[in-house]
């Protein structure tokens, strides 16, 4: 096995140690463990002098503290892929370049995390400060994902397209990814609404929707059904707009990616009707960075084409 196919290998398991380590940060937040170790960070304090805690708050400690060395093991991995790229790529390589940016994105990622838990925007916590951090949050999330798909993705037999065409058909999908960040930032408000304010059934929460004098949280959740029907008429569009416009027809990643969204999409429907079972949400969110990734693949897929019959830039 070369050296190239090792980094590229080495980069897609960070990529898919940091989902699971993102995907258990959901449950931290679905379970209410978001405050398993107070206001202590990084380390937690309530794990080394459990005295006195029942055991739903050591249960939440675990969760919490599991969160954060999966964490700190995550920066590790970005870290040494970061300084990997350095010996491993000239400068101005793509992968070494995506590296560096993932770990920046990731150590942005750690300190969102830490100010989460700082100031105790967690748990039960309504406040304005809390509600607009969770979004940057979640887009950061997405960035240093995306970051990691680019870091893999040139690293390996991929080189830029020779001429990418007047239409431009990988701005349209980058539309489609900020689109994306827009719904899901929607969405982290519909999710801290419906855990801080449970409704009683679907139709209340629906009345609740529309109450004059309801949380601003509530009043926002309606915003995140409206913006999921405008992305996905904009897919539609898109999908038809690739169809002319790329040479080789309709890119396999764009009904993968669609497929992904309908899914998304039906799980988000039954996670309201049933009240946002954990479960449910898991699975929402696991859907939500898989079309985020697809969309992401797209949009390499549309920028590079395969080196065939010579070495990818940058190979020993």
């Amino acid at each position: 096995m070369s050296a190239r196919v090792s980094y590229t290998g080495a980069a897609w398991a960070a990529l898919v140690f940091t989902l699971f380590v993102v995907l258990w940060g959901g449950f931290v937040s679905a379970s209410g463990a978001g405050d398993g170790c107070g206001d202590d960070w990084p380390l937690c304090g309530e794990l080394l002098s459990p005295s006195g805690t029942t055991p739903a708050d050591a249960a939440d400690t675990l969760v919490e503290f599991t969160h954060r060395a999966t964490s700190g093991l995550a920066l590790l991995a970005v870290a040494g892929l970061a300084v990997w790229s350095r010996y491993r790529f000239p400068p101005g390589h793509r992968a070494r370049y995506w590296a560096v940016l993932s770990l920046a994105f990731m150590v942005v990622e750690s300190l969102i995390g830490a100010a989460l838990v700082i100031f105790q925007w967690v748990d039960m916590n309504v406040s304005l400060a809390r509600a607009l951090v969770q979004p940057v949050h979640l887009a950061n999330t997405y960035l240093l994902m995306g970051a990691l798909a680019c870091a893999a993705w040139w690293s390996g037999s991929r080189r830029p397209a020779a001429a990418p065409g007047p239409e431009r058909p990988d701005r349209l999908v980058a539309g489609a990814l900020c689109g994306l960040i827009v719904v899901s930032a929607f969405g982290t408000a519909a999710s801290l609404a419906s855990t801080v304010f449970p409704s009683e059934s679907f139709l209340d929460g629906v009345r609740s929707d529309f109450a004059g004098g309801a949380h601003y949280l509530i009043r926002l959740r309606v915003w995140h059904p409206a913006a999921v029907l405008a992305f996905g008429a904009y897919l539609v569009w898109l999908g038809r707009r690739l169809g002319r416009t790329c040479p080789d027809g309709l890119p396999v990643l764009f009904p993968v990616s669609a497929g992904v969204f309908a899914a998304a999409f039906a799980v988000g429907v039954l996670d309201a009707v049933l009240l946002a079972p954990i479960a449910l949400q898991m699975a929402h969110l696991l859907l939500a960075h898989a079309l985020w990734l697809g969309l992401t693949a797209l949009w390499l897929d549309l920028r590079s084409e395969p080196v065939r019959g010579a070495r990818a830039p940058g190979s020993a």
